[in-house]
């Protein structure tokens, strides 16, 4: 356990790679017993939210780690974040941190039913809205107005071909992954734990984009090629030369203002 918690300081640490946008408020609020913060623009569209998903390989990532990347995308979308700070494995496997999101995204429906919501992650993130979407159907909760997934993390078996495509390119690796994985997981079935088993026979507009030289480039490709039979509003855009989750190295990039600018253009377009 102690290597774990070396793991999550070192991960947090990605959060000094560039200042937070002094323009928007962060605040911690409590929902249901979930930690979670709002970030809040200085002229923030009213009745939206968007609900934020961090990545780390559901065992590490928290406001530490993406407080700056988020407050750069409230200030350019114009709109407040809540960013949830979900359980995280090994203590609190599959379904633990997505029970989380679902606890405050049903509260914040309660709360606000006026309100449109997005749904957006990084990563494991990005799997952990998928995953949270399939369950909005059990749970009889609606569905948000759009999906936004970065660099997402789907296919939890790690046998995708860009995997070995990408090995030598990508700041992450499989066998870290797969650990990972197998953390996430506990004593569930793959096909329970994994995005990528999950069928839908609805979706919200949903925006996926993955850089080209990530290892999980195949899985932001394979849930399009799935995902656009159910939802015409599907998009991907795949950003040359860049690793995973670039924004969260630099925000300033050429890549990184580019991603800022589509993200937003889709919010605006499905608003």
């Amino acid at each position: 356990m102690q290597d774990m918690l070396q793991r999550r300081m070192g991960f947090d640490e990605l959060g000094k790679a560039y200042p937070k946008d002094s323009s928007v408020k962060v605040e911690p609020i409590t929902i249901n017993g979930i930690s979670c913060f709002w970030f809040t623009p200085e002229q923030a569209i009213t009745n939206k939210v968007i609900v934020y998903l961090h990545g780390g390989a559901f065992a590490v990532g928290s406001i530490r780690s993406h407080e700056s990347m988020a407050s750069h995308f409230a200030s350019q979308f114009q709109t407040k974040i809540l960013f949830i700070d979900y359980s995280l494995a090994p203590e609190h496997p599959y379904p633990g941190g997505m029970n989380d999101v679902l606890a405050v995204y049903s509260t914040l429906q309660k709360q606000y039913p006026d309100y449109t919501f997005t749904l957006m992650g990084d990563s494991a993130g990005g799997g952990l809205a998928i995953s949270s979407i399939a369950a909005m159907f059990d749970h009889n909760l609606s569905l948000p107005q759009v999906v936004v997934l970065l660099s997402p993390w789907i296919s939890l078996t790690c046998t995708n071909p860009s995997h070995q495509q990408n090995a030598d390119k990508d700041i992450i690796n499989t066998e870290y992954l797969k650990a990972a994985a197998k953390d996430y997981i506990g004593n569930n079935p793959m096909e329970k734990a994994s995005p990528e088993f999950l069928t839908f026979n609805a979706f919200p507009p949903v925006l996926i984009l993955a850089g080209e030289e990530e290892i999980l480039l195949d899985d932001s490709k394979n849930f399009y090629a799935y995902i656009r039979q159910i939802q015409k509003e599907s998009y991907l855009h795949v950003y040359k030369n860049q690793k995973h989750v670039w924004t969260l190295a630099s925000i300033q990039s050429e890549a990184s203002q580019q991603a800022l600018k589509v993200i937003a253009e889709f919010l605006e377009n499905n608003s």
